[in-house]
């Protein structure tokens, strides 16, 4: 009987010895709210690109030059012999906010001269990135995606809605340092 039961013991121990097989999980596992945060603006950022390029395409005037901080812009009238704004100065600038379809969001005389301080003062991430591209008296098309602009918001008064890119004409009227 101790001779069987030493053998038996020896068979189950060499027949254990195999690799061992992991178990799986029984449900998989969740998407956490970030990822599924990511994914969303993805998917938002791709229908505004289709947007955008579409907009582009169409707009033949134009040689669209891509910023790669998430906007696109052209040159109505380039300047060579002025200098770029740097952090702190005070800028004034007049700006043309219009849809992609045409429709005149805010227009310029509406919104007057503008100032702003560069890098001081708060304005949207478009903005703020593309007065550094400007030279004094220039004036540029820029195509901005709602992630550099308003976003999931739109802006205060909702005449920009939800994740709405728009073309914005900025013409830096003049540079104070």
């Amino acid at each position: 009987m101790k001779i069987n039961f030493l053998y038996i013991s020896i068979v189950v121990l060499l027949l254990s010895c195999n690799e061992i097989v992991p178990r799986r999980p029984v449900s998989s596992p969740k998407i956490s709210a970030l990822d599924k945060t990511v994914l969303l603006n993805k998917r938002l950022f791709a229908e505004e690109l289709i947007l955008m390029e579409k907009y582009m395409q169409s707009d033949s005037l134009y040689t669209y030059i891509n910023s790669q901080k998430g906007f696109w812009y052209a040159y109505v009238n380039e300047k060579k012999d002025s200098r770029f704004p740097l952090k702190g100065d005070e800028v004034f600038f007049e700006q043309e906010i219009i849809a992609l379809n045409g429709t005149i969001i805010y227009a310029k005389k509406d919104l007057g001269l503008r100032k702003y301080v560069v890098d001081r003062e708060h304005a949207i991430k478009g903005i703020k990135e593309g007065i550094k591209i400007m030279r004094e008296g220039e004036e540029i098309k820029f195509l901005f995606s709602s992630f550099v602009a308003f976003r999931m918001n739109g802006d205060a008064s909702h005449s920009i809605g939800s994740n709405e890119p728009f073309v914005n004409y900025i013409k830096l009227v003049k540079i104070n340092n």
